[in-house]
C-alpha cells in the first residue's frame, strides 16, 4: 500500500490559497495626498525616487517610489499595479496636467460661487492620459451639481467626475501643521480614521474647549486615540472624583484625579487641599457595609419568603388537579 503522506500538490491549486498571492510590493506616493500606498511592482527594478505610472481605479496616475521592494503575501486584486517607469514624455505630461488642475480648480470655484452651491472644493486631479478630471469636494448634504458638471465639461472638453469626501479626508489631502508643531497625522502616517468621542478627552483630563481639542478639520483630534487605552488601564486603580477617602489628616473628598502621576487631590472640611498618592488614601465605601448588614438582618425573612413561596406552589398544584378531575367526564 502506497503512503499518502507526501503526495504531490495539485498544480492547479495556488501555494497560498485561492485569494492570496506572493507579490513584489513597493511603497508609492501620489501627488493627490501625502500618504504612502502599497503597489504591485511586478518584475520591475525600482529604486527610491523613481517616477512610475500606477494603474488605479480612476485611471493611470504618476507616482513616486518611496520605499524598497519587499516580498509579501497579499489578497488577490487588492493592490494597484505599477505599469512602467515614467519616461520624459510622461513627466512633461504630468507638468501639463498640473497646469490643467490649477485652471480647473479656479474655474470650478468661480462657477460654484456663481451658482451659489453650498459646497467646498478641496482639490482637482487630472488623470495621466488626460481622459478624466476628478473634483474632490465636501458638503453637509447632497448637492445638485449637474449644471456645474455641464459648465466644466464644456470648458475642458473631457470627462468630469465629482467625488464628495468628508472633512477629515479633505484635510488629509491639503495637509498642514497641527497645534503640536508637527505635520498632521492624517496626511503623514494615519491610514484609517478611528471613532473619537468626547469621553476620551474627559478620561485624559483635558480641557473641554472645542478650540483646544479639535483639529484643523473641525473634528476631535485623532491623537486622542493614541493614549486612550493607557489612560483607561491606569484609571482602574484610581477612585472617582467626589469619593470619600480616609487619610492621615482625617476624612476628605477627592477633588481631582491625576492619572499619569497616580495621585489625587483631596479637599478637607476646613477648605484645605492636599495632593496625595494613591497608596496614602483609603476609599470609604458605606454602601458595602450597609449591604452586609441588610443581608444579616433580613436573612431569616428571606428564608420565610422562600418557605411561603414553596407552600403557594403546592397549593396551586392541588387546585389544578381538582379542576382536572371536575372537568373529566363521569365514567359509566
Amino acid at each position: 500500500m502506497t503512503s499518502t503522506l507526501f503526495q504531490p500538490r495539485n498544480s492547479k491549486t495556488p501555494a497560498f490559497g485561492k485569494n492570496h498571492r506572493l507579490l513584489n510590493v513597493v511603497h508609492v506616493q501620489f501627488q493627490i495626498n501625502h500618504l504612502k500606498h502599497d503597489a504591485d511592482a511586478r518584475e520591475l527594478q525600482l529604486h527610491i525616487g523613481d517616477q512610475v505610472i500606477v494603474s488605479t481605479e480612476r485611471g493611470p496616475v504618476i507616482a513616486e517610489i518611496c520605499g524598497h521592494v519587499q516580498r509579501r503575501i497579499v489578497e488577490k486584486g487588492e493592490l494597484p499595479r505599477v505599469l512602467r517607469k515614467a519616461n520624459s514624455n510622461d513627466i512633461d505630461q504630468a507638468r501639463r496636467n498640473d497646469e490643467i488642475e490649477t485652471q480647473a480648480y479656479r474655474f470650478a470655484i468661480e462657477r460654484i460661487r456663481a451658482r451659489k452651491l453650498k459646497m467646498k472644493l478641496i482639490r482637482t486631479q487630472c488623470m495621466q492620459d488626460g481622459s478624466k478630471l476628478v473634483f474632490f469636494f465636501s458638503a453637509d448634504g447632497r448637492i445638485d451639481f449637474r449644471d456645474l458638471v455641464k459648465d466644466l465639461a464644456h470648458r475642458f472638453r473631457t470627462r468630469i467626475e465629482m467625488h464628495q469626501i468628508g472633512v477629515r479626508d479633505g484635510t488629509r489631502m491639503l495637509g498642514g501643521i497641527g497645534p503640536c508643531g508637527r505635520e498632521l497625522c492624517c496626511s503623514t502616517f494615519l491610514e484609517n480614521f478611528e471613532p473619537i468621542s468626547i469621553r476620551m478627552a474627559k478620561d485624559q483630563g483635558l480641557t473641554l474647549n472645542p478650540r483646544k481639542i479639535s483639529g484643523m478639520c473641525g473634528r476631535l483630534m485623532c491623537c486622542l486615540v493614541y493614549e486612550q487605552k493607557l489612560y483607561r488601564r491606569m484609571r482602574t486603580r484610581l477612585p472617582r472624583s467626589g469619593s470619600k477617602v480616609q487619610t492621615e489628616n482625617g476624612k476628605g473628598t477627592i477633588h481631582s484625579v491625576d492619572v499619569i502621576n497616580q495621585s489625587v487631590t483631596v479637599s478637607f472640611p476646613d477648605d484645605q487641599r492636599q495632593v496625595l498618592a494613591i497608596d496614602e488614601i483609603k476609599v470609604i465605601n458605606p454602601e458595602r457595609v450597609d449591604k452586609k448588614v441588610d443581608s444579616k438582618e433580613h436573612g431569616d425573612d428571606q428564608k420565610i419568603l422562600t418557605e411561603d413561596s414553596s407552600e403557594q406552589r403546592s397549593s396551586k398544584r392541588k387546585r389544578r388537579r381538582r379542576k382536572e378531575t371536575s372537568e373529566s367526564p363521569d365514567s359509566d
